[in-house]
């Protein structure tokens, strides 16, 4: 592993995630965080919709399928983005930063984010934007990771490595394993040498800032991984099934 990498280069990976995730060699989209998001997606029939983060933009032929009127992505990788106009010529797409987002006020029926608000530490500025593109009775439907899976302290025991969430037992509670309930940030270094860094925080926090931005919660639910899995990998299957890997809120203005 090499730890010098560049944190979130996502410049340097985007050609291989968008092989990757085309070619259905990301098990965690394709059985687990895909799913769970489709299964909550409102009728998009004649809607603008705004991909936020949108990466190499491979929602785009998933979101076309449901008849929008205009779909446009946004993301902050320059490399990512000639990547999602040459795939997907069809839609509009631009560089930029969801902090600060280049659209007027209710510019947007429906926004979709796919893992990316996880990567900005001050959600309250960014829901705020999202409310300020999304037109009155729009929706924001997005994924982040759950902190079952990104919030775990990594243990060996018996040479075996564990990610766990818990405490000693004993009076004085001092050896916490994991921090549930911060709003903290995670580094992930993964096997191709790409190292991403997310903000993650339990299911109350995104519940109470969205309330406090004026958003009304229509929606949510904690990824499990589906059924077709089983013949692709089931120890993974094993895993995600029972424990969620992702989670999602529907929201609206």
């Amino acid at each position: 592993m090499d730890f010098n990498n560049k944190v979130n280069d996502y410049d340097k990976f985007a050609e291989k995630r968008h092989y990757e995730v085309t070619n259905g060699m990301k098990k965690s989209l394709r059985f687990v965080e895909k799913p769970m998001m489709i299964s909550m997606l409102p009728n998009l029939e004649g809607k603008r919709i705004l991909m936020l983060g949108c990466g190499t933009a491979e929602e785009s032929e998933l979101l076309s399928k449901y008849n929008p009127k205009k779909i446009t992505g946004i993301d902050i990788s320059e490399k990512s983005i000639a990547v999602a106009r040459e795939s997907y010529p069809n839609c509009d797409f631009y560089v930029g930063d969801m902090l600060k987002l280049p659209f007027k006020d209710n510019d947007f029926d429906f926004i979709f984010s796919s893992l990316a608000i996880s990567h900005v530490e001050d959600k309250d500025r960014a829901f705020k934007e999202l409310y300020r593109v999304l037109d009155n009775g729009g929706q924001l439907l997005f994924s982040v990771g759950h902190p079952i899976r990104f919030a775990t302290e990594k243990i060996d025991y018996n040479n075996t490595s564990y990610h766990v969430i818990g405490f000693e037992a004993g009076n004085d509670g001092n050896h916490i394993l994991g921090n549930y309930m911060s709003h903290t940030k995670q580094v992930n270094y993964f096997k191709d040498n790409e190292v991403l860094e997310e903000f993650i925080a339990p299911p109350s926090y995104f519940f109470e800032t969205l309330i406090k931005n004026s958003f009304v919660v229509e929606n949510f639910k904690e990824s499990r991984c589906i059924d077709e899995c089983k013949e692709v990998d089931e120890a993974y299957y094993n895993r995600f099934h029972e424990l969620p890997q992702f989670m999602a809120f529907l929201a609206k203005k």
